[in-house]
């Protein structure tokens, strides 16, 4: 079995990755954490390579002395996040999506986007909303 975390440092991210560790104890499944960043301007190789190192620090670091075998993916994107999201989570053939969420006005909504929601509503396997 599969997992994936949509993981972006959040207080509510971290909550998202522990529910799906117990969940992982629980269903023998792997865990793949993702963080997804919108590119608005172009970076650099360099950059790119240590915020792939941050990531896997501070995952590693959440992961403990949990023994769930887990993937860290930094995913890049100057489009649609929501979609790439869901994206990977098709061609890794993800059995279950854990995503935190937290409330936001409609007016920031409107304003920013949902990347939540566009995974919620286009995902193809089951969504674990946390706050």
């Amino acid at each position: 079995m599969k997992f994936m975390v949509c993981y972006d440092e959040s207080d509510e991210a971290q909550v998202a990755l522990r529910e799906a560790q117990k969940h992982a104890l629980r269903w023998d499944a792997e865990i793949e954490v993702v963080n997804a960043i919108l590119r608005v301007e172009p970076i650099r190789h360099k950059r790119l390579l240590e915020l792939e190192e941050q990531l896997e620090i501070e995952v590693n670091q959440l992961f403990g002395n949990y023994n769930i075998p887990y993937t860290v993916t930094l995913l890049v994107d100057d489009t649609n996040i929501g979609e790439e999201l869901v994206k990977l989570a098709e061609r890794n053939e993800v059995d279950l999506l854990f995503l935190g969420i937290k409330k936001r006005s409609k007016v920031g909504k409107m304003l920013f986007g949902s990347t939540a929601q566009y995974v919620i509503l286009h995902a193809t396997c089951p969504v674990v909303t946390v706050k």
